[in-house]
């Protein structure tokens, strides 16, 4: 399934409001067996921005005679069935899209005719040792994978959903199935809509004050902290030194929340190393930290 969707700021807020879907079938062999795709009606603006216009060619003329996404919605769950099904999609955006669109007409009981999810894209790139880290368009992913893209009109919905079939019917395995594959229940959803954000207060309970403990690269000793934390760019900086082989490393600490709770993340820069019989200099700079550095100690 592929949407194309017009950004709309309504009193309630910033809202991608549907104005296409396209969706192709595919049998247990990856043959296309049926297709679905319509314009739809937006409520909440007129027209359509610039930027997506470009995009899609998409008109306000055409937009004009197409049914609303109640409708529309509803000529889809009927081509869907009600039996076992898995979405594919580029990515996570038009899931999210879709559930945004039926949370806001009341509908979003409606989400259960998708029964379970694969993000076509993490499967893909896993196919071909593409980090998965790294967001690697439809179109540019075709051309890695030698996946004919053809004449059709890219950013249209029917068009790229038969484009992410091509690419998942050529690289899909039963393996690598099992391990993208989702069940689309009520915890899917909770965990797709959870706003992530890193956590800043250090005297959070959430704080796992073990996890600043870290380890020499070199010997495995746990290293001292000599410093207090300086917070920047969403992270906490300090100094760390091993008292056996003598290395100093400045070290950052990534925390941030997720559905399954804290997100512990290091990355060491070595700064240099002093014999281990020396005493390195203490800062005197004093921090918000020390429950944290009571705890490390």
């Amino acid at each position: 399934m592929d949407l194309e969707w017009n950004g709309a700021t309504t009193r309630s807020g910033y809202f991608d409001e549907i104005i296409e879907i396209g969706a192709v079938a595919l049998d247990d062999s990856m043959n296309i067996i049926s297709e679905f795709q319509t314009l739809v009606s937006p409520k909440q603006t007129k027209k359509i921005r610039g930027r997506i216009k470009d995009l899609t060619h998409i008109t306000n003329e055409d937009l004009k005679s197409a049914d609303g996404f109640v409708t529309v919605f509803k000529r889809l769950k009927a081509w869907i069935g009600t039996g076992d099904n898995c979405m594919l999609a580029w990515g996570n955006s038009d899931i999210s899209v879709l559930y945004e669109n039926l949370k806001w007409y009341n509908m979003i009981d409606e989400i259960y005719i998708i029964k379970n999810y694969c993000d076509a894209q993490l499967l893909c790139q896993q196919a071909l040792n593409i980090p998965l880290t790294k967001q690697v368009g439809l179109a540019a992913f075709a051309e890695l994978a030698e996946v004919e893209i053809g004449e059709d009109q890219l950013h249209r919905a029917l068009n790229d959903s038969r484009l992410t079939a091509r690419c998942f019917a050529k690289l899909c395995t039963p393996e690598l199935f099992r391990i993208f594959v989702k069940k689309a229940d009520r915890i899917f959803y909770e965990r797709m809509n959870f706003k992530c954000y890193n956590l800043q207060d250090l005297s959070d309970e959430q704080i796992v004050f073990s996890d600043f403990m870290t380890e020499c690269p070199d010997c495995g000793t746990f290293m001292k902290r000599l410093t207090g934390f300086i917070c920047k760019n969403k992270k906490h900086y300090a100094k760390y030194r091993c008292s056996v082989c003598g290395r100093q490393f400045n070290i950052s600490h990534s925390l941030k929340i997720t559905y399954d709770g804290l997100e512990h993340k290091k990355s060491l820069t070595e700064i240099g190393c002093v014999q281990a019989n020396e005493e390195a200099p203490e800062t005197v700079e004093q921090s918000s930290d020390d429950a944290v550095q009571n705890a490390a100690e």
